[in-house]
């Protein structure tokens, strides 16, 4: 139950910090410590729950789609490695860790037309973790669309206070 609160955890921090970066210049003296503080969770995740496989493999495909563009994310990064190193990582299992890469590098990429709502959602990885029910692990699914519930809330609660924000100074 612990790890399924530091997914949640996760998430939302990781969207703070990626909010944080992309409003232009964000202040290192609160981004950075929220990076490593992610960077940590998602290591603890990697090293300790049953479902670090997944978040190893998210994890790798980033770097694959250079979406570790920025130092906060770079930080955040080399963070998780440490902690996930210290933990002794997750077991290794090839097969599903060469496809949690594959669909998570899916979800990194921008598709177009009715497509548009499996990168939007990123539903390759939630779909590959959902296959893994069959087998018994229904750990894979809940750990990422937990994370997703983290970073979603929170993105919900960025856009309603900046639609606040924007009726109240009179524009749209």
């Amino acid at each position: 139950m612990w790890e399924y609160i530091i997914a949640l955890l996760s998430g939302a921090i990781v969207k703070i910090v990626d909010h944080m970066e992309d409003e232009g210049e964000p202040n290192p003296i609160i981004t950075y410590p929220l990076a490593i503080i992610y960077g940590a969770t998602i290591g603890y995740l990697i090293g300790s729950a049953s479902f670090g496989l997944l978040f190893l493999a998210a994890l790798i495909a980033q770097v694959f789609a250079k979406k570790i563009d920025r130092f906060s994310h770079t930080l955040g990064l080399l963070t998780a490695a440490i902690v996930a190193f210290f933990l002794s990582g997750p077991q290794i299992e090839t097969v599903p860790l060469i496809a949690f890469i594959l669909l998570a590098f899916l979800d990194e990429m921008e598709l177009k037309g009715k497509f548009k709502i499996f990168t939007d959602y990123r539903l390759f990885l939630k779909i590959g973790a959902l296959a893994y029910i069959v087998v018994g692990r229904l750990d894979y699914l809940a750990g990422i669309v937990i994370f997703d519930l983290g970073y979603e809330g929170i993105k919900t609660v960025i856009e309603k206070s900046e639609k606040k924000a924007g009726r109240n100074n009179g524009s749209f």
